[in-house]
């Protein structure tokens, strides 16, 4: 029988080594060289475990672009670390007409960018014009402004969006007008995505998306596309960071993470491998562990002739062995997922999980009752990569391959490098690609926050049409929390399940690696943490 880890680790060990909560602990490794203290304030290093593809957090969701971006750009509402819930940032306070249709935003004075631009009224209205002016633009990846002002059609074309207007009322009062209600858009402005930048730097667009400037403790210095150095802000308006410079390095191997921090070169990384939580724990080394806040999920794309068949699909969903993936290629904690929205928002339908369970025979039957000749399947999956819904995508695409392939499914195995842009190959429109190996990070504490980028609309990665369940997606974001809404969201998880356009994999648990120098760490279930907030020993 296999040990769970979180109990093994701190129990069986007899180490106090696993801090969950972030403390320092002195039997750890030797303080890192990348830590010496300056007149400037102490260095920290932390691994990303994939390189961002640009450091505007406004154009991609990427998980390491939003981090990287998080301590250069501050958005006018933040999150709170522990709850989720909205909490003053570069607006102080803020009000919604009786309507739902207009937001009132008051700024902070004294605000200065790293450029020395002063934040005003038409400096953020000048950021939701250029956010809306990108919706123009070809993209075939959904950024989060057009998913929450619901700006683009699954081609990539322009819609109605129910953006308004932006405008200043004076110099420290924004008025945000939006066409439809959304209650939930405050929330949404907690994200990295809309983190305020100054229009003298974005002027020039491809300067500005590799070298962000905004208002937040730190300022970038330098980055070459997988190292990025930012520095403390010495005019920053709140709290000055604790540290003087912050590295962002990338380590795309989960092993040379695991050595990088032994032998010094990062403090902290992200992404631990499954065989390294009882070694980092003898070794005296603090361990995070973030809540579910990730959906895995294999996509099917009923465009690519055999999947439009409902009966391949649930052969599809039947075949794969999703326990055995959960408890073998994710860390203990880790649950099967049954829909697409994580445990914690409590709409989970209750007839859900049987649409997805794993049964071969039943597979093999509808397999042999459809229209399915044995024709070749193409499967997409990344690789040279670990992502905070699947850490080891090659061997989860192996497990699952083995799955489909003993119930009667020929397989053609596309593996694509991570930094050749594997989203967009899963997003556009094809008819050869099957099957993609993929997942949905969130980014803001609300279900909608993963249906609407899903299920809104027709979707590239499906390939499918479903006006009565895109309906439902719409009109649930228009609704505000409370039973009714939780009520209409079983109802779209259970709609979901009966069109099957994809397979939910797992609810990946997730962790971030601390030496013995860290003394806090400012844990967030996003992955997306206030470095400014870390605290380490300084060597004397």
């Amino acid at each position: 029988m296999r040990t769970t880890r979180r109990g093994f680790l701190t129990g069986s060990l007899g180490v106090a080594a696993v801090a969950l909560a972030g403390c320092g602990n002195s039997s750890g490794p030797s303080p890192s060289s990348s830590g010496s203290a300056s007149p400037a304030g102490p260095s920290f290093v932390f691994g990303n475990a994939a390189a961002a593809p640009t450091l505007d957090p406004s154009l991609t969701s990427n998980l390491e672009t939003s981090r990287i971006a998080a301590q250069i750009l501050e958005p006018l509402v933040k999150a709170d670390q522990d709850t989720g819930k909205p909490v003053p940032g570069l607006a102080t306070d803020w009000s919604v007409s009786d309507d739902g249709l207009t937001y009132t935003f008051t700024l902070r004075k004294n605000v200065s960018f790293h450029d020395g631009t002063d934040l005003t009224a038409d400096v953020v209205c000048e950021n939701f014009r250029r956010w809306s002016e990108n919706t123009q633009t070809e993209q075939v990846n959904q950024t989060a402004y057009q998913t929450i002002f619901r700006s683009t059609k699954a081609d990539g074309s322009s819609r109605e969006s129910i953006y308004r207007s932006c405008t200043a009322v004076d110099d420290h009062t924004v008025r945000l007008a939006i066409s439809t209600p959304y209650p939930s858009v405050i929330k949404a402005l907690t994200q990295p995505a809309f983190g305020i930048g100054s229009p003298r730097a974005f002027k020039d667009h491809g300067e500005y998306v590799s070298h962000p400037v905004g208002t937040g403790p730190f300022e970038l210095k330098d980055w070459d596309g997988r190292t990025a150095t930012l520095t403390r802000f010495p005019d920053y308006w709140g709290e000055a960071a604790h540290l003087g410079k912050l590295t962002f390095v990338t380590v795309t191997s989960t092993q040379k993470r695991y050595y990088e921090i032994l032998e010094g070169g990062v403090d902290a990384y992200d992404q631990i491998g499954i065989d390294d939580f009882v070694n980092l724990a003898r070794r005296g080394y603090q361990i995070q562990q973030r809540d579910p806040y990730s959906v895995a999920y294999v996509s099917m794309n009923q465009q690519a002739g055999p999947l439009s068949d409902i009966k391949v699909r649930r052969a599809a969903a039947h075949a794969i062995t999703r326990s055995p993936i959960a408890d073998k290629y994710y860390p203990d904690g880790t649950k099967v997922a049954n829909d697409f929205v994580p445990e914690l928002f409590k709409v989970s339908g209750s007839d859900t999980q049987s649409a997805y369970r794993q049964d071969q025979s039943l597979a093999k039957k509808l397999l042999e009752e459809s229209e399915y000749d044995g024709k070749e399947l193409q499967f997409y999956y990344p690789t040279d990569v670990s992502l905070a819904y699947v850490q080891s995508p090659e061997a989860v695409f192996a497990q699952i391959a083995g799955d489909l392939t003993s119930v009667g499914f020929n397989i053609k195995p596309v593996p694509i490098r991570w930094t050749d842009d594997y989203l967009s190959k899963i997003n556009q429109a094809n008819s050869d690609r099957a099957f993609a190996l993929t997942g949905y990070m969130g980014a803001y504490r609300d279900p909608d926050d993963f249906l609407s980028p899903l299920f809104r609309q027709e979707n590239p990665q499906f390939g499918f049409s479903d006006p009565d369940l895109f309906d439902q997606v719409q009109k649930a974001s228009s609704m505000s929390d409370g039973g009714e809404r939780n009520e209409l969201y079983k109802k779209i998880n259970k709609s979901v399940a009966e069109a099957m356009p994809a397979i939910p994999l797992a609810f990946p648990i997730s962790a971030v690696a601390l030496n013995s120098r860290v003394v806090s760490y400012p844990l967030t279930a996003t992955g997306v943490a206030d470095f400014s907030k870390i605290e380490v020993h300084e060597e004397k």
